[in-house]
């Protein structure tokens, strides 16, 4: 259960992390509005839709550990892309790195959620569930607030935008190498 927990914390932290600091670029950096900034943060959200279906189909036949697992790898790709684009990258180039984010989250988050419910014993599912919400919470919390900081108090804000997609992309990182211990390669029946 601590692995699962662990593993939606950093995925949180990264993805939101990287929500909140894009969308402080698009509006303060390239003068994007409210609505242009949702559009241009689309490819991301609507990757998380089409990831949850077909985790979910795969997940019975492969089990949750290579989902998790590449899920958090192809999400980190994506934010150590958008950290190499450079200082102030061409919003085209943006887009792949961005799905690639979304996608892999998403498609993660079916497992992980597998393995923390599998890991409680049914009487405890509630509280299971209670804390792998916190721990996302937790890690969407916290990947604002050091996004923020590093915005702030960077030399320059395209610098601090690499900075934060690159603690992203090792929070995924991270994520992904706890979940090649911590998630079981198949999953045990109820």
């Amino acid at each position: 259960m601590s692995g699962g927990a662990v593993i939606g914390m950093l995925f949180n932290f990264a993805f939101y992390g990287m929500v909140f600091t894009a969308s402080l670029d698009f509006q303060q950096q390239r003068g994007y509005g409210a609505l242009r900034t949702g559009v241009a943060l689309f490819p991301a959200v609507a990757m998380t839709t089409f990831a949850s279906v077909l985790s979910g189909r795969l997940a019975r036949r492969t089990g949750d550990r290579p989902l998790v697992t590449s899920g958090m790898l192809l999400a980190a790709l994506g934010l150590a892309g958008w950290a190499a684009a450079g200082v102030d990258p061409a919003y085209p180039l943006l887009v792949a790195p961005m799905m690639a984010a979304g996608f892999g989250t998403s498609f993660a988050l079916t497992g992980s959620t597998a393995t923390m419910m599998g890991a409680a014993p049914a009487a405890y599912s509630g509280t299971a569930s209670g804390l792998f919400n916190t721990a996302r919470q937790i890690g969407s919390a916290c990947g604002v607030a050091l996004g923020g900081s590093l915005l702030a108090t960077a030399h320059g804000y395209g610098s601090g935008l690499r900075t934060s997609m690159a603690v992203g992309a090792l929070a995924y990182l991270t994520a992904a190498g706890l979940a090649w211990f911590c998630v079981p390669a198949r999953s045990t029946p109820p």
